[in-house]
């Protein structure tokens, strides 16, 4: 699926990133609440756009070696979508 085209730049060949952007999600409280619900325990981290600081919750940061199926940590990320407002949660693929 396209989701995973989404490539972030920073973002290593072979990475894969689940996140949640704090900064555009709402009360960071609830959001991070509704993220541990869901079983994560997120790593904070942020990062410099153009647009000013973000603040994320780093829900999986994995690197492979091989090719990653395309439909891999898609429905993780739909699941996530459904508790937290879907423009800031994030997939990203290192290519």
């Amino acid at each position: 699926m396209a989701v995973l085209n989404c490539v972030k730049p920073g973002v290593k060949s072979g990475q894969i990133i689940l996140a949640v952007d704090l900064t555009l999600a709402g009360d960071a409280d609830d959001v991070l609440a509704a993220i541990e619900r869901l079983g994560y325990e997120p790593e904070i981290r942020h990062m410099s756009y153009a647009s000013g600081i973000h603040v994320l919750a780093i829900l999986k940061d994995e690197q492979h070696q091989e090719v990653v199926d395309d439909d891999y940590l898609l429905e993780e990320w739909w699941q996530v979508r459904s508790q937290i407002p879907a423009d800031a949660v994030h997939l990203w693929r290192g290519r």
